[in-house]
């Protein structure tokens, strides 16, 4: 039931109820009220009439009165009759119109009016009324009453319609359409001016709830497609417009670009000033990048310290020119932090995306790819994706490494293995090994680490690694005692991941006094690159350990451009001499000279050399001549899975090993 019925039934109902009450009550009241009083008027004037007789009457002129009573009669076109009585009853006049005789009834009466003279009782004078044209008339009006008040009525209801659908039903049934748009999310329904009265606060309040609730949410729209530190579009929202973009190349053959970007060492800023700093030189950075980018394209922070941006109509040829003018946006931009001032590269994978591009997951993984490739050819550098591109043909193969890794952790398909290293002096000091990992695939074929370890460093599986090679070293030690009784060390391999994991480092104490296992037997290598390129966390990391009495080698020594500037800074035992210098060290007077000069360099700053990749008797002879401390290579021994080892076989092969020596 609509709110115009709800309102006008009540109407009807009290209008109806008002008529019934004014035909049946009101009116006939009315009526006898003015029929008591004409009654009364005529009483008087009777009454009138009779005094005015009564003197004739004392002094015997009836005749005057009978004319008197007569022209009355005649004068008065309601009287029917006048009668004269005398104090007896009996009639001394009487005289009627010449109408027929009416009933007596309600509109016909008889009036009696005693008439008197000082005080001396004369008769009585009786008058007989028709009052029924009078009735007549009085009934008439009353029916014109009802009309009268029936147009009345009308009128006040159709006024009280009007003004209620002017005041109250237009503006509340505008409001009910603008709350159904506005539950669709539409905004843009007019609404009714608000006035001073209750109606004009509701629409107020309405319009304000509305502006309010828009607000909210264009807010949230905007959180929901924008990131809350930099204000640029997010990645899920980057995401649509990309999909949107491709859908619009295979149907209009237009061509567009895809420019994946990730800062170079952003790391030193955030390690060096804290994150609050990392995150003032993300805001900066974006709305630089922000200034630079054309009006109609999408510039994104995809999360960290990545970002992307869509070029819409863009040749590769004009987004290659934009995207090296990003590069040297970002490597002319300088952040100052509390004194500090820091300059940053990026490395931009750019993806041409064309109506065969493929998927939108194909085209994020390939400009992911591509950037990681700008990273890999040293940093700060743009690599342009092409379908005949090699490198990112090797770098899906890594890709494929990642659901592998993970599964052989799940199956239980990495094993240790273990390679001697001996003293080149062949002095006796101990069984001294490096634990390796080796991965068994889904044929039960073993896979050494150079074809999985690179995808795991890449794919940030390393920490889960080295982890479990930790874990299961410790507790084979712990179940061979009879191993450690002969141990000189053992040395653990760990990645740059975990060299800047503080959690990881607390769990090889918490292994370590598990275990039982005395500190000092345990050596963990790292390699130079990745003690450099983690300096501080790799410096506290080895200082906490080598207090507990563990020792460190540094692995690959001399590989890198800055070897001997950071070695004196570094806190390790041995320096591993980079495979890469022995191998041909028999043959290459230059990778003797280096080898040499390492050797010396080493045993200056009071640390012991390690040499690898010894695979023939001649390269250990040269070590001897160079006074290497150790060696360690097929020339010596082989890997072999460590479930093979035992104290009787362990001891045969050092003693083959320094005898061949």
């Amino acid at each position: 039931m609509s709110l115009r019925v709800k309102l006008f039934l009540p109407l009807i109902v009290i209008g109806m109820l008002m008529i019934a009450y004014v035909n049946i009550s009101w009116l006939p009241q009315f009526t006898d009220f003015a029929e008591a009083r004409h009654k009364q008027q005529l009483m008087a004037r009777i009454d009138a009439i009779g005094q005015k007789m009564a003197p004739l009457l004392a002094k015997g002129q009836r005749r005057s009165v009978y004319d008197s009573l007569g022209k009355l009669l005649l004068d008065n076109s309601e009287w029917r009759g006048v009668r004269l009585l005398d104090t007896n009853g009996k009639q001394l006049y009487r005289k009627e119109t010449k109408t027929k005789r009416l009933p007596q009834s309600d509109a016909v009466y008889t009036l009696r009016q005693p008439v008197s003279h000082a005080g001396k009782s004369l008769g009585a004078l009786l008058v007989t009324v028709d009052t029924t044209e009078r009735l007549r008339a009085v009934h008439e009006l009353q029916r014109y009453s009802i009309w009268v008040f029936l147009v009345i009525l009308l009128i006040l209801t159709v006024t009280i319609a009007v003004i209620f659908e002017v005041v109250i039903r237009r503006p509340i049934k505008a409001l009910s359409t603008a709350s159904a748009r506005l539950a669709k999310g539409n905004f843009e329904t007019p609404l009714p001016e608000p006035g001073t009265d209750e109606m004009g606060t509701l629409v107020s309040t309405f319009t304000s709830m509305r502006d309010a609730i828009q607000r909210y949410q264009s807010d949230l729209s905007f959180q929901t497609t924008h990131d809350p530190l930099t204000g640029l579009v997010n990645r899920r929202e980057f995401e649509r417009r990309l999909e949107v973009a491709l859908n619009v190349t295979r149907s209009e053959l237009s061509e567009h670009a895809l420019l994946y970007m990730d800062l170079d060492q952003f790391k030193v800023v955030n390690d060096t000033c804290g994150h609050t700093a990392g995150d003032e030189f993300l805001r900066q950075l974006g709305a630089e990048l922000y200034r630079k980018v054309r009006k109609h394209d999408t510039l994104a922070r995809l999360g960290g310290d990545e970002f992307g941006v869509l070029l819409e109509h863009c040749p590769a040829e004009q987004a290659s020119r934009i995207a090296n003018e990003l590069l040297e946006t970002i490597q002319d931009f300088r952040f100052v932090w509390e004194g500090k001032s820091f300059t940053l590269g990026v490395s931009i994978g750019l993806v041409p995306i064309t109506g065969h591009s493929g998927s939108l997951s194909k085209i994020l993984s390939t400009a992911d790819a591509a950037c990681y490739a700008a990273k890999d050819a040293g940093r700060n550098r743009i690599h342009v994706y092409r379908d005949d591109d090699s490198t990112l043909v090797r770098r899906h193969g890594e890709m494929q490494w990642v659901p592998r890794i993970t599964e052989a952790i799940q199956e239980g398909r990495f094993h240790l293995y273990y390679q001697l290293i001996v003293p080149v002096s062949g002095e006796e000091e101990g069984v001294h090994f490096e634990f390796l990992l080796r991965m068994e695939d889904e044929d039960n074929n073993i896979i050494p680490p150079r074809a999985f370890l690179h995808a795991a460093e890449r794919y940030n599986l390393m920490l889960g690694l080295d982890r479990w090679v930790t874990k299961t070293a410790f507790q084979w030690l712990q179940l061979h005692p009879e191993q450690v009784d002969h141990l000189k060390l053992c040395t653990i391999n760990l990645s740059g991941h975990s060299l800047g994991d503080a959690d990881f480092m607390q769990f090889i104490i918490k292994e370590l006094k598990q275990s039982g296992i005395p500190p000092e037997k345990i050596c963990f290598e790292v390699t130079e690159t990745a003690a450099i390129s983690n300096l501080m966390k790799a410096i506290r990391f080895m200082s906490i350990l080598r207090d507990l009495g563990c020792r460190f080698s540094l692995d690959d020594f001399g590989s890198g451009m800055s070897s001997f500037a950071y070695l004196k800074n570094l806190p390790v035992d041995y320096l591993k001499i980079d495979g890469i210098f022995v191998k041909d060290i028999a043959d290459d007077p230059i990778d003797y000279a280096m080898v040499k000069a390492i050797n010396e360099m080493g045993h200056v700053m009071g640390k012991e050399t390690v040499a690898e990749f010894v695979e023939k008797e001649a390269i250990l002879w040269k070590l001897r001549e160079i006074g290497v401390d150790y060696a360690q290579g097929y020339a010596i021994a082989k890997p072999r899975p460590l479930i093979e080892m035992d104290s009787g076989f362990l001891l045969n092969q050092l003693r083959l090993a320094e005898g061949g020596g």
